[in-house]
């Protein structure tokens, strides 16, 4: 069972911070939290667009549209994604869900596949990753994105084999350039169908020669490849050490990996029974392992949500506010992924960062503008200017649990409940000096929630 202060620590990165007007009870164990917190939601909202270009010939105007429509897609897909994020019900896939997107980065112009391949990986999340690894190799938009359509028996192309083994199994130098070359030949003829957006074997394209991998020789398929890297326990390591990297967010011993990759290994990749281990386990909750993550933007905007009950009434604030911070959901800047940790950090993101809360929960006028990457396609640049943030959050609501019998005890209870680590004496000073000349106690209590969700601690969870 949890106590309160883990419950805390729980939440703060197995979801996106302690919901306090929907606190699950303490009773429960971990493996009953993440029960009820996993529901599967697919998101279906995009439609399929299918054109046969061949028996056709749209006119300009009809791919001007197309074009257009497409891009207010991804608009949509992000903010009904960046919702669901929240849902207390799909919370815990949500936040595994995101994890494994910035895992199988990958960035597709395109809104359904987009939409489709996010399904994906929602449901393997918390399943086996071998499963998951699988589903993704066939998923047509990474196909797409690592030109996987181009790898032919002819003319190899070997982007989708280096990046399956270097980024998403093995790690980097954990193979030669000879494997490299041997699972490309193995990859070739895996495509999609550009009409209907499913994963297509064309065998006219594909290399039915021996190949060499890793050691071992035979006419190996792409499904050979993937099971003899899984076959590895080097891939057991190097996701359990990413999942620790981004779950407990520090360095663990050496000892500690090795156990929980050997019993990852043995469980044949059971994704939900790793991180219940490592929730479940005494090591998780030690101090030294509490604050010391930085929250990426995503986390930081989704975790003011969570913390305030809040509402954004106009949607495009959230994708500015992503934008404005450098972290766009579906939109990683490479196959590497987003940056971790201090990188998310200078003076002038740092500095706006610290004044989002105030300027969410004032719903003031925003001078920030969002950096333009150059990049003419992104669909994001037509909202780069959405400098009015319209938010909401019910403060009389919010009272009613926060609200104790004197100012210093509400206080006490809102740096417990938004911050991973205490503060100093002097901020608290700070903060009772800013919400002391409150007319009522609902802007106190809402000074207080700014004043505290504007240190440099709720930078960390």
């Amino acid at each position: 069972m949890l106590s309160p202060s883990q419950l805390k620590h729980f939440n703060n990165r197995a979801a996106f911070g302690n919901p306090g007007l929907n606190a699950q009870s303490t009773t429960n164990s971990v493996s009953t939290i993440l029960k009820h917190g996993s529901a599967n939601k697919p998101i279906h909202i995009i439609e399929k667009l299918e054109r046969d270009y061949e028996s056709m010939r749209p006119s300009e105007a009809e791919i001007k549209e197309a074009f257009k429509k497409n891009k207010e897609d991804q608009l949509i897909l992000n903010t009904a994604w960046f919702n669901q994020l929240i849902d207390p019900s799909a919370v815990l896939r949500e936040k595994m869900t995101f994890f494994w997107h910035d895992h199988f980065a990958c960035r597709t112009r395109n809104a359904f596949l987009a939409q489709e391949q996010i399904n994906t990986i929602r449901t393997y999340a918390f399943g086996k990753f071998g499963d998951l690894l699988m589903a993704i190799s066939k998923d047509p938009g990474m196909l797409q994105f690592l030109n996987n359509q181009q790898n032919k028996k002819d003319s190899p192309n070997e982007n989708f084999a280096r990046e399956v083994m270097e980024l998403f199994t093995l790690g980097r130098g954990k193979y030669t350039e000879e494997d490299i070359k041997n699972a490309a030949r193995a990859f070739t003829g895996w495509a999609f169908n550009p009409v209907t957006g499913e994963f297509l074997f064309r065998q006219r394209q594909h290399d039915f020669e021996s190949k060499t991998f890793r050691g071992k020789t035979g006419n190996f398929s792409g499904e050979d490849i993937i099971t003899m890297i899984l076959e590895d326990k080097q891939t057991a390591v190097f996701i359990t050490k990413k999942i620790c990297q981004f779950f407990v967010g520090a360095e663990i011993p050496n000892a500690t990996l090795q156990e929980l990759s050997e019993q990852f290994y043995k469980s044949d990749y059971d994704i939900l029974q790793l991180v219940t281990t490592i929730y479940s386990s005494d090591w998780f909750y030690e101090n030294g392992f509490k604050g010391n993550r930085i929250k990426s933007p995503v986390e930081l905007i989704a975790g003011i949500q969570v913390h305030t009950g809040g509402n954004f009434q106009n949607p495009l604030n959230v994708i500015f506010l992503q934008k404005a911070l450098g972290q766009i959901l579906l939109q990683p800047p490479n196959v590497g992924g987003w940056p971790t940790g201090k990188e998310w950090i200078d003076s002038s993101s740092l500095t706006f960062r610290m004044s989002l809360p105030s300027l969410l929960l004032r719903n003031t006028e925003n001078q920030f503008m969002a950096k333009d990457d150059g990049d003419a396609n992104d669909v994001t640049n037509t909202i780069a200017k959405a400098g009015k943030i319209s938010f909401s959050s019910d403060w009389n609501t919010l009272s009613k649990v926060f609200l104790k019998n004197s100012a210093s005890d509400t206080m006490a209870a809102v740096e417990d409940y938004l911050l991973a680590v205490p503060t100093t004496d002097a901020n608290r000073k700070m903060i009772s000096v800013f919400a002391g000349s409150s007319q009522d106690d609902p802007e106190f209590l809402k000074k207080v929630f700014i004043g505290y969700m504007s240190l440099p601690e709720y930078q960390l969870s």
